[in-house]
């Protein structure tokens, strides 16, 4: 079952593309970050999930952010040319950043990740081409549509200074940009994967 969201183009890929990183300093754009978090499946999350109340590990990478320039870059190129050409953008960058689930390799490669302020804390979006599995590929199923992956964590410190908070994960999300530059992400399946309990390494 596929569920569509629909946002403005400032929420989702293009998420804070024209505001800087949570600090104003360029150091902290270079600054490593990990996070662990407990993912709880949903009801129909996918063929690659298993079901409803399953749970998973994760542990999210960050190696770097993405720039101002680089995420203007992306931004002109979702808005301007579609998402198709974003995905080409995607597949011929270099990961910065990677989900990873317990005994699963190379689950997501990150590709553009932005921070930006939120109330009381930051939010992180990591975005990727997904992987799509030789078996997905063979049947040729309406998921091969759906070929980003995101990544959300809403983050605050708690009070010994350490960020914890929750996020969600859209495994198989197709991306398509609607008049007034506002953007449908159709979900690969009920709900998004909910992460809970997300803290910092």
């Amino acid at each position: 079952m596929i569920k569509k969201i629909l946002v403005t183009a400032i929420l989702i890929v293009v998420v804070a593309s024209l505001v800087s990183v949570d600090t104003n300093s360029t150091a902290a754009m270079a600054k490593a970050d990990a996070f662990s978090a407990m993912a709880y499946l949903p009801t129909g999350a996918g063929m690659r999930m298993v079901g409803a109340g399953a749970t998973a590990n994760l542990t999210i990478y960050v190696e770097k952010y993405t720039s101002d320039e680089e995420a203007q870059q992306y931004a002109q190129t979702l808005l301007q040319q579609g998402p198709d050409e974003l995905l080409k953008a995607l597949e011929k960058a270099d990961a910065i950043g990677k989900v990873t689930a317990q005994r699963r390799l190379g689950f997501f490669d990150l590709k553009l990740i932005r921070s930006r302020p939120i109330e009381g804390g930051r939010r992180i979006v990591g975005v990727c081409d997904r992987p799509i599995g030789f078996l997905e590929a063979y049947y040729s199923g309406r998921s091969l549509d759906n070929k980003f992956g995101i990544v959300i964590l809403d983050l605050k410190q708690d009070q010994k200074g350490k960020e914890q908070g929750v996020g969600e994960l859209i495994y198989a999300a197709k991306v398509t940009v609607l008049e007034g530059n506002k953007v449908e992400v159709e979900n690969l399946g009920i709900d998004p994967v909910k992460l809970l309990g997300v803290r910092k390494f």
